[in-house]
């Protein structure tokens, strides 16, 4: 009966709802239609970033085995090469850079790997990235690392992916052997994804 009383005095005057109302006003549609823009708007530019973080990632696996390669020929004092690799087992005339690559001290400088010479590392494909080399007097399989840090040839390995060169990055090997990155060809011109 308490309750019963309790009830009635804060619902004294106002007549029983016998309608349940259902569904969503015009107000509840507008919010839910700007929140999912916002959000849509927000997921496209998630999309460019996951794409700027995984070209980034790959351009500084490449800068981290060219310097790599500089390092173990400095502290060897023998040369030591990179080479474009389609089997990982040994370096390939008609792949491409984005196919994998092989590190090894070359004893010899035939820029070959030959029986006693020690692999240092090998790299597996690039994950939708393509990879090109551009080297001095049209050498694009190897760069070589000199004991004295140098490199030969210098060149430009271009990074493109699906969004072709207006997001394309360069690793610029001058003759001194220090990598650097650049958004343009080491001419200052700009960056070609062919």
């Amino acid at each position: 009966m308490y309750g019963t009383q309790r009830y009635r005095r804060r619902h004294r005057g106002r007549a029983p709802s016998r309608l349940i109302q259902a569904g969503y006003s015009i107000y509840d549609l507008m919010v839910t239609s700007a929140v999912a823009g916002v959000l849509g708007l927000g997921a496209v530019g998630m999309t460019s970033m996951v794409q700027d973080a995984r070209m980034t990632a790959q351009i500084n696996q490449m800068m981290g085995h060219l310097n790599l390669a500089r390092s173990e020929a400095i502290k060897r004092g023998i040369a030591v090469t990179l080479c474009k690799t389609d089997d990982g087992a040994a370096c390939a005339r008609g792949s491409e850079w984005h196919a994998g690559w092989i590190i090894f001290v070359d004893n010899n400088v035939n820029r070959q790997i030959d029986d006693g010479e020690t692999i240092i590392k090998i790299e597996q494909p690039l994950d939708a990235i393509a990879l090109n080399f551009a080297g001095a007097l049209n050498r694009d399989r190897y760069v070589t690392y000199k004991p004295v840090g140098m490199v030969d040839p210098n060149g430009t390995f271009t990074f493109c992916d699906h969004r072709g060169a207006k997001k394309a990055k360069a690793v610029i090997l001058l003759g001194t052997g220090r990598p650097r990155v650049s958004s343009v060809s080491a001419s200052n011109g700009p960056l070609s994804c062919s």
